[in-house]
């Protein structure tokens, strides 16, 4: 009986998906400065790559309550390496290129 009951809650996980929830961009000279300061992060924040010249990106596996009682400690390390989380760039950019038009 206990398998039964092992196999009706598992198939309610198998909907998980195993892909970022999220994602956020930091602004660095460098990916390996971030991945260092992200080493061993909680919530499963890691690095993703090179979004433009100046801008990481980075993602997480966290629910909105993981995230609330994670953020602090990821956006710390980052500001101990001292790189800065930032807004997504690409709404500066799509503006720049349409006034060029």
């Amino acid at each position: 009986m206990q398998s039964e009951s092992n196999r009706a809650g598992g198939g309610e996980d198998s909907d998980r998906s195993p892909l970022p929830t999220g994602r956020f961009y930091v602004r660095a000279g460098s990916v390996n400065s971030v991945r260092r300061a992200l080493h061993r992060a909680p919530g499963g924040a890691r690095v993703i790559g090179r979004h433009d010249r100046e801008t990481i990106e980075c993602g997480h596996s966290m629910n909105d309550r993981s995230l609330a009682r994670h953020w602090p400690v990821i956006a710390g390390r980052l500001e101990c390496s001292g790189l800065v989380v930032v807004a997504r760039p690409e709404a500066a950019a799509s503006a720049g290129t349409e006034a060029d038009e």
